[in-house]
């Protein structure tokens, strides 16, 4: 008798039963039904499971009021509170800004008086409702006075002194949630999950979260989130690697050791930025052949594929070239016999006895490396330098030093905004930016002058256990939980981005 073999795939169970049933071969239905709806449970999302996910840094509270003042905390604090609050506007996956809890918005023509239209029938989830007057209250506390927040019918408006035409794209960002305080001082948000619980694990820290059945965006697939912070490094790549955890935060340099343990790793667009600043204001760097000299020392190509184990892409600019599309204009090249002649013109001699001071976080292990390799370029030409390293917390001011190893998070896809954050925390003056004419000059003026000496950029990556499904974050990383749903363990790894 003919042996007839068919494959059958998961969608097409009724089209392949009846091309076995026209070819005359007997068939069991209830097989090949259960066949089907096994593959099918694999890859349709289900509810339920706990999450269990793991970060470095330590957020004490779940409240945008108590907002961190460093750049990484910072990134932290919005991952945390996405779980619990949501904001008027949101940030697709092009940047484009999109409607969250606010279903339009509108503006005068100075762009000083903008209105913002609340979505009807929404709760927190204290089963509260979403009023114009509650969410003016929370983005008063947010903004700052230097807006006035205030309600109307149906909208929240917000007057400003001066023009502001980037307010949407500001409260789609950074700590400007909607949230309504209960009489106790707890907090309450619109978001996929509520915040249940903190607990001390050892050194760590727990954060619980149950999912929001009265969600307005939907309920989310997870039951729950065990969240634990103040996890090294180290640590969370064993946890990872051992089934300890689902999610876990990977360093450039752990991305591809720990995707060669079989584990999946995801990363984003290149988000962080590398740089030297140099304090134009001390004697030993006022001289611009020298600190053309420090640029054209420094290997970035090294730093990337050697430092950074290909995690990086070298930057000549303070934006990637996937936010302003110029990035490729910068030179990137180091050139030592040009910045020894640049060294001996300037007539500078920095020897054992007087070297320039570099200043980096001690508290980033990949901050010391990178800043360790910029040392040993600086050497090659005969520049001495003296590494200073202290941990960046925000609360101690730094020590004074020639240079500054900076890193620096880019929180939104916008270019004018990227670059206008980017260029304050140097210490440099954004002029207009509305043009990209405009931003390219901006940004040109310090990297020429070699104030700012870019380095290279860095993506954001995560380790997946194989039961973590539809990992959809957006380009510039960060997180999306509500997509994500518990299945059975895959039996594929490797890398996906």
């Amino acid at each position: 008798m003919k042996q007839i073999v068919f494959r059958l795939n998961a969608g097409d169970s009724a089209l392949a039963i009846a091309g076995l049933i026209s070819n005359g071969v007997v068939v069991c239905l209830l097989a090949v039904l259960l066949m089907v709806t096994r593959a099918d449970a694999s890859t349709v999302p289900h509810f339920g499971g706990t999450l269990r996910v793991e970060m470095s840094e330590h957020i004490y509270s779940v409240d945008p009021r108590q907002w961190p003042s460093t750049p990484a905390q910072a990134a932290a604090a919005e991952r945390v509170d996405s779980l619990v609050f949501d904001r008027l506007l949101r940030l697709d996956d092009h940047g484009t800004l999109q409607p969250a809890l606010a279903i339009s918005w509108q503006h005068d023509a100075p762009s000083k008086r903008w209105q913002f239209r609340l979505r009807d029938g929404v709760k927190f989830s204290d089963g509260s409702t979403l009023t114009p007057p509650v969410a003016a209250i929370a983005l008063q506390q947010s903004l700052g006075n230097s807006f006035d927040v205030s309600a109307n019918s149906d909208s929240v408006v917000i007057l400003s002194d001066r023009s502001v035409p980037d307010l949407p794209l500001r409260l789609a960002s950074g700590r400007n949630y909607v949230f309504h305080a209960g009489e106790d001082g707890s907090l309450a948000g619109t978001g996929p999950f509520r915040f249940t619980a903190i607990e001390e694990v050892g050194a760590a820290t727990m954060m619980l979260f149950d999912a929001n059945d009265s969600c307005w965006a939907g309920r989310p697939f997870l039951d729950k989130i065990g969240l634990v912070l103040g996890v090294d490094f180290p640590q969370q790549a064993n946890a990872i690697s051992f089934g300890q955890a689902d999610v876990v935060e990977l360093p450039a340099s752990e991305v591809r050791r720990t995707a060669q343990r079989g584990v999946r790793t995801v990363s984003s667009e290149p988000v962080e930025l590398f740089a030297l600043v140099l304090d134009t204001s001390r004697p030993a760097v006022q001289d611009a052949r020298l600190r053309q000299a420090i640029s054209l020392s420094i290997d970035r190509a090294s730093i990337a594929d050697v430092i950074l184990q290909r995690q990086g892409v070298v930057a000549g600019g303070m934006l990637p070239n996937w936010i302003s599309g110029y990035a490729h204009l910068f030179p990137v090249s180091s050139d030592l016999p040009r910045a020894k002649e640049l060294l001996a013109a300037s007539g500078h001699e920095l020897s054992h006895s007087k070297p320039l001071v570099l200043f980096y976080d001690s508290s980033d292990a990949e901050a010391r490396a990178v800043a360790d390799r910029v040392v040993v370029n600086l050497r090659e030409v005969g520049i001495m330098v003296q590494v200073s390293g202290q941990p960046v917390d925000g609360k101690a001011k730094p020590a004074a030093a020639d240079l500054r190893l900076v890193r620096h998070r880019i929180a939104a896809p916008d270019s004018a905004a990227a670059l206008s954050e980017l260029l304050n925390s140097f210490g440099e003056t954004a002029a207009d930016l509305d043009t990209p004419e405009q931003m390219y000059a901006a940004e040109r003026a310090p990297i020429d002058a070699f104030r700012v000496i870019p380095l290279v950029h860095v993506s954001e990556s995560y380790g997946l256990s194989p039961q973590v499904r539809d990992w959809m974050a957006p380009r510039w990383g960060g997180w999306r939980l509500e997509d994500v749903w518990l299945g059975p363990p895959s039996e594929s790894g490797g890398n996906a981005r």
